[in-house]
């Protein structure tokens, strides 16, 4: 129990600073950077993200089918080849775009530098990545909290040092700058790590077996990052980039429950994976009760305390957004309500379906969004991507249940049921008790203690 409990911690925590860095030096930084040059950041950073997942096949997300495919003495020799894979299609990809550089930048409405930075930020990003997943799969939880401390700081100090440098209306730059800069210099050297300790640089077996894994979670990440970040775009494009930094900095608070999930995620994974190995269902059942218990009373004690904090965390010039922050919040709950059925058809390696499901949900999601946001604007984005997140949760559980599972699924809806009809509660609570703040603040810190004694007396975070 003290290893697993010191594992999840690490991980969790390690993840928290790696998915966490915008949310936590937001409120610094919409000060520093204003309502517009915070929302060219964060366009930029959909952009990255994106070129991260098309560039590199995302081969990262095949290190845990490959220690159940493969021996331990393999595992080096494959993480360098499909390691090599990524960096060869990065390549090739990117040099497409420096030899179209005008036309991308005029497309991304984005100057020619900040494509330039894009391509280094996210390499850096997918080998930082790569180098997370590894050490999470297997149990090397202190140098994950490590390498997450550098990049955390680094950052955090050179984006600081640039801003400064520079006047207010280009500030963006120094914060762009500052993290493609320290994700490329954190991450080259990692890759380079990989390929020098597998010394496997091509195996048909390897890329054959990756590649039928990847493909299809490309598209999946795809297809789940413009479910996540199309509303930025088209209120970019349908409003403004004032808008999109109001929008961004309410998204960005909600983030923390995002971040949360998914560091609960990676450290619930090895071990959820290893006891279905096992055949211990009855394990898995319990582990997922205590997980499914954790995020939600943190869900719930989020969002009764997050109006207050909103308005703590940025100026007045971005409240206008405080109302959307329980929206966002119950899209993260329902995108962590996924990761049930997601995680079993991932180890049933069933990419194809979990890609399906996702690019359905997305195109959903962007018609919505073009609906909704002519209609309610900011509040129409935010909508759109709750009732996708909802269709995307339906069609998944459906699929595992009743067609993959057939039985064996072991998350039916009566194990967390009772989850969500909570959480739907506090959401309710905290439209009709707006303006008493006292009265949320109480019941979110009963819930937080009822939460501590509970872990007490159970011994295990999750």
């Amino acid at each position: 129990m003290k290893k697993q409990n010191r594992v999840a911690f690490f991980n969790i925590l390690s993840t928290l600073l790696l998915r966490g860095i915008s949310i936590f030096t937001a409120p610094l930084f919409t000060r520093l950077l204003g309502n517009s040059g915070y929302g060219v950041t964060q366009i930029y950073n959909t952009w990255v993200a994106v070129l991260a997942i098309v560039f590199t096949m995302q081969t990262q997300g095949t290190l845990v089918n490959a220690r159940i495919e493969y021996p331990e003495e393999d595992q080096n020799k494959y993480q360098s080849s499909v390691m090599s894979l990524s960096l060869l299609v990065f390549l090739v990809c990117s040099g497409l775009v420096l030899c179209f550089l005008n036309p991308v930048s005029s497309a991304l409405k984005l100057d020619r530098l900040l494509v330039i930075l894009m391509l280094v930020q996210a390499f850096g990003t997918f080998c930082v990545n790569f180098l997370n997943m590894k050490f999470v799969y297997e149990f090397k939880a202190g140098r994950n909290m490590v390498m997450s401390l550098v990049v955390t700081l680094t950052t955090l100090a050179l984006s600081l040092l640039l801003i400064f440098q520079l006047p207010q209306q280009e500030r963006y730059y120094g914060r762009i700058v500052a993290i493609a800069a320290t994700y490329g210099i954190i991450g080259i050297p990692a890759c380079i790590l990989i390929l020098a300790k597998g010394k496997t640089f091509f195996r048909k077996e390897y890329w054959t077996f990756c590649l039928t894994l990847a493909l299809p979670v490309v598209f999946y990440n795809l297809s789940d990052l413009i479910l996540g970040q199309s509303d930025k775009v088209m209120l970019q494009h349908m409003l403004d980039v004032a808008r999109v930094g109001n929008y961004t900095a309410a998204l960005n608070l909600a983030g923390v429950m995002s971040a949360i999930s998914s560091a609960l995620n990676n450290s619930w994974c090895p071990f959820f994976f290893e006891d279905m190995r096992l055949g211990e269902t009855e394990k898995v059942r319990e582990k997922a009760v205590n997980f499914l218990e954790l995020f939600t009373v943190l869900s719930v004690g989020f969002i009764l305390l997050a109006t207050e904090v909103y308005h703590i965390y940025v100026k007045k010039e971005f409240w206008e957004s405080t109302m959307l922050i329980p929206v966002f919040v119950s899209s993260y709950f329902l995108n962590f309500l996924c990761t049930f059925p997601v995680n079993y058809e991932y180890y049933r390696k069933q990419t194809k379906a979990v890609a399906v499901v996702t690019i359905t949900s997305s195109l959903v999601n962007f018609a919505l969004n073009y609906i909704l946001i002519k209609r309610l604007g900011m509040a129409g984005a935010a909508v759109a991507t709750m009732l996708s997140h909802l269709l995307q949760l339906g069609m998944h559980y459906v699929y595992t249940r009743y067609f993959l599972g057939k039985g064996e699924y072991p998350f039916g809806i009566r194990l967390w049921g009772k989850y969500a009809a909570l959480y739907l509660a506090a959401v309710a609570l905290v439209f009709l008790t707006s303006g008493a703040w006292v009265l949320r603040w109480g019941i979110g810190a009963a819930i937080g203690l009822w939460e501590l004694l509970r872990i007490k007396k159970r011994r295990v975070l999750i």
